[in-house]
């Protein structure tokens, strides 16, 4: 009977509006999406080609979406609050080819900060990490690179904000910004554009942090054949676009 109410409700209406709804890719055009630095370049370049993906995943867009409401509602708040300077600033770099929003600038009695908002479950509050994440710490880098070098905001701290989307929970990770995490940023986008211009695919890096998460099932959009980001699900879509 359960199952049944699911089905003959809303439920269904509302999977499948989020589904179209993530299909509605952000098209940057000629530039990559700061979002995505520190994943696997395969990855973000079949994102870029608009390799569709081996299966819609109704509960991750329920997942992101009610990361967007939380999103917004921390920037009404830093914003009723009269710290927040800037909020989704659009930030582009000609040479590095990136393009980003960022979600939040905060003027402190110690300077400018950097903010990125993001959700989690209340469990992984309880996940012990030496580091900021991988992908947290490229992607805040590059948005603290691309303030420094096009807008006269010069940011050298940038902080998480995580969210409970359980029990309203909060923490903060901050990262700084130095010499070794510029290379970091400047080299991985130059190696991206490289690989682009010269119609090169790269390898598929997905299982090289944060214990793999991403090279499995459950987690990799382009998951098929038993390998993340597969080759073999890239030339099935090409062959079908071309009508083979």
């Amino acid at each position: 009977m359960a199952n049944n109410l699911f089905e003959t409700g809303i439920r269904p209406d509302i999977d499948n509006h989020l589904i179209e709804l993530s299909k509605q890719l952000r098209d940057y055009g000629d530039y990559w999406s700061a979002s995505s630095a520190g994943y696997c370049m395969r990855k973000i370049i079949f994102e870029r080609l608009r390799v569709p993906v081996t299966q819609d995943d109704p509960r991750k867009q329920r997942v992101f979406t009610v990361g967007h409401i939380f999103h917004s509602w921390i920037q009404e708040i830093t914003k009723a609050t009269g710290k927040s300077l800037e909020q989704e600033l659009e930030l582009i770099d000609d040479r590095l080819m990136v393009k980003g929003h960022c979600d939040d600038i905060i003027e402190t009695d110690g300077g400018l900060i950097l903010y990125d908002y993001k959700t989690q479950s209340s469990r992984a509050f309880n996940y012990k990490r030496p580091n900021m994440s991988h992908y947290h710490r490229m992607q805040l880098g590059t948005y603290m690179f691309m303030l420094n070098a096009n807008t006269d905001y010069k940011v050298q701290n940038a902080r998480i904000l995580k969210i409970s989307k359980d029990d309203l929970r909060m923490t903060e990770e901050e990262l700084q910004y130095d010499q070794e995490l510029d290379k970091d940023v400047t080299e991985f986008w130059e190696k991206l554009n490289d690989y682009w211009n010269n119609k090169v695919m790269p390898p598929c890096t997905c299982g090289d942090y944060e214990g793999g998460f991403m090279a499995k099932e459950r987690f990799n959009p382009f998951y098929y054949n038993g390998q993340p980001c597969s080759l073999d699900w890239y030339n099935k879509c090409k062959e079908k676009k071309n009508g083979q």
